[in-house]
């Protein structure tokens, strides 16, 4: 899957030839990822994918048997999961509250830091709003519905000022509003610095979000076959909406509403070598930039005013001479856009 913008920022995490399993169940097999700072990366896939082991691998909480994982340059080993620790925290997706209040869940950390008391009631004050629970100071927290002790799980990571938010699943079993409150959330948070790493199955919530999509199937990464667009819809007439992306604008099925993200699958890209006759609403002059063969089946990336990606056959590569450089026309319908 594609997503803008790219960041280009040093690694924060990098995993190289990456093995994990339970026993002697293969639950992970990476041969190669990065993950920069400042972003938003989309961990995306079905249960049983390895997301949570992942983040886990990530946060430490399980140990690297098979393979690296770099974190700022450093090995992550007994030595140096501390300094991780310090700068990062994982909210899993059924996260364990103490008995007792919403209060003394959400300071737990601080106290534990030896913060002084009146910075602890302003910054437990200050995470409960941010996550809508404003006033629940005083309510008991195993009481709480699911999507009510997600967020107060939340709360307890921001407290902390993590540089790095890791979260698992963070919309499973929670209503529609603790969905959007979370998207803002985590939106703000990474407009203020942090680099958040979500894992999700929810597709929808994975496109409006991700500044990276990493799209994982029983263990392993895998390309994605959807290109995803970052911009804004501008505006709306009886037929199109349009979406800007980049240096283009996108004719895209009347919707009302505010867009962040379009999404086109890569099948509905057409490469011809002249402008064509169609009723399709998009069509961009573009270059070739790289051209990429896996499993009999070619995946050309083009710049046309934005990036875009098209999977050709390798028929049609030859007989189109499809290389890098080349000028061809991409073309796509408007009803093959969903926005987001």
């Amino acid at each position: 899957m594609n997503a803008e913008p790219h960041l280009q920022t040093d690694p924060l995490f990098c995993v190289d030839s990456l093995r994990f399993a339970y026993d002697a169940d293969p639950v992970l097999d990476l041969a190669d990822l990065e993950i920069r700072s400042g972003g938003i990366t989309v961990l995306i896939g079905p249960n049983g994918s390895g997301k949570t082991t992942l983040l886990k691998l990530l946060n430490g909480l399980l140990p690297v048997s098979s393979g690296v994982i770099l974190y700022r340059g450093q090995p992550l080993n007994p030595q140096t999961i501390a300094g991780l620790r310090s700068e990062s925290v994982l909210v899993h997706q059924d996260p364990y509250l103490f008995d007792g209040s919403v209060y003394g869940n959400v300071s737990y950390g601080l106290k534990v830091r030896r913060t002084p008391s009146e910075q602890v009631h302003q910054a437990v004050a200050e995470a409960l709003r941010r996550v809508g629970l404003g006033g629940f100071e005083h309510r008991r927290a195993r009481r709480l519905s699911g999507g009510e002790r997600q967020r107060v799980a939340i709360a307890r990571a921001l407290v902390l000022d993590p540089k790095v938010l890791l979260l698992d699943e963070p919309t499973a079993n929670v209503d529609v509003e603790t969905i959007e409150l979370l998207e803002r959330l985590i939106l703000y948070l990474n407009e203020g610095g942090t680099t958040v790493i979500v894992s999700t199955h929810h597709p929808a919530f994975a496109y409006r979000l991700g500044t990276r999509l990493v799209l994982m199937e029983e263990g392993r990464l895998v390309a994605g076959r959807e290109n995803i667009f970052k911009g804004v819809s501008e505006s709306t007439d009886e037929r199109f909406t349009y979406f800007r992306t980049g240096a283009q604008v996108l004719r895209c099925p009347a919707q009302e509403g505010r867009f962040t993200t379009a999404v086109l699958a890569l099948d509905d890209v057409i490469l011809s070598k002249e402008r064509i006759q169609t009723s399709a609403q998009n069509q961009f002059p573009a270059t070739v930039r790289r051209v990429e063969t896996v499993d009999h089946t070619v995946r050309v990336s083009l710049d046309c005013g934005f990036p875009v990606q098209a999977l050709i056959t390798e028929y049609s590569v030859d007989s189109l001479k499809v290389v890098p450089r080349a000028e061809f026309y991409v073309t796509f319908k408007a009803s093959a856009i969903r926005l987001y």
